[in-house]
């Protein structure tokens, strides 16, 4: 039985706004709630207020945590559990920031868990895979990027908020993982296209 090839990459899926919007505003208006109700004099425009204040430490908090992969793999943890039980060998597998990438060379087959999507596992061909490369910067960091039906998926392997020297140990270590995923992703190609 061969799992559903996915139509459509989709970076972003209704669960994640859920989430983004729950965390962001239901959550805290609860709690405001809750405060408001304890207090001895109950007034809306003091709960409303006080929900507007944690809505913002909230979304503050929530945006930096997915900007730096924090929350990736709680996130994907549920649905990278099922891989196990799908039709292919996902013997190479990267976990980043933006989620999970799941590489059957063997097959010519990808699979991806984003983390803006993190219930769902992503199946593609990869003869869908364009462009595929190392990017290394000693400002942005050590990254790979991949375009899947012209989207384009970044994948960092280094990511600091200082300047990285690219000769140090830790960033030849981060140029050598990309290389070895981009080279994952074009041989898992070439594969799919019928190559070997």
């Amino acid at each position: 039985m061969k799992a559903m090839e996915t139509e459509k990459f989709k970076k972003f899926g209704s669960s994640f706004w859920l989430l983004l919007f729950g965390a962001g505003f239901g959550i805290p208006f609860v709690i405001s709630l809750i405060l408001g109700l304890g207090s001895e004099e109950f007034q809306w425009g003091a709960v409303l207020g006080l929900s507007i204040v944690f809505s913002v430490i909230a979304w503050f908090s929530l945006l930096m945590a997915l900007a730096w992969g924090t929350l990736t793999p709680l996130l994907t943890k549920g649905a990278y559990k099922h891989i196990d039980s799908l039709p292919y060998q996902f013997k190479s597998s990267f976990q980043g920031r933006n989620g999970r990438l799941l590489i059957d060379v063997e097959h010519g087959m990808i699979g991806f868990i984003s983390a803006y999507n993190p219930f769902e596992i992503q199946i593609f061909n990869a003869s869908r895979i364009g462009k595929a490369e190392t990017i290394a910067s000693t400002m942005s960091g050590v990254r790979f990027v991949f375009e899947l039906d012209g989207k384009k998926i970044t994948m960092y392997t280094l990511l600091s908020n200082r300047a990285v020297n690219l000769k140090s140990g830790i960033g030849a270590e981060a140029i050598s993982k990309a290389d070895t995923y981009v080279e994952l992703l074009m041989a898992a190609k070439r594969r799919a296209e019928g190559g070997i």
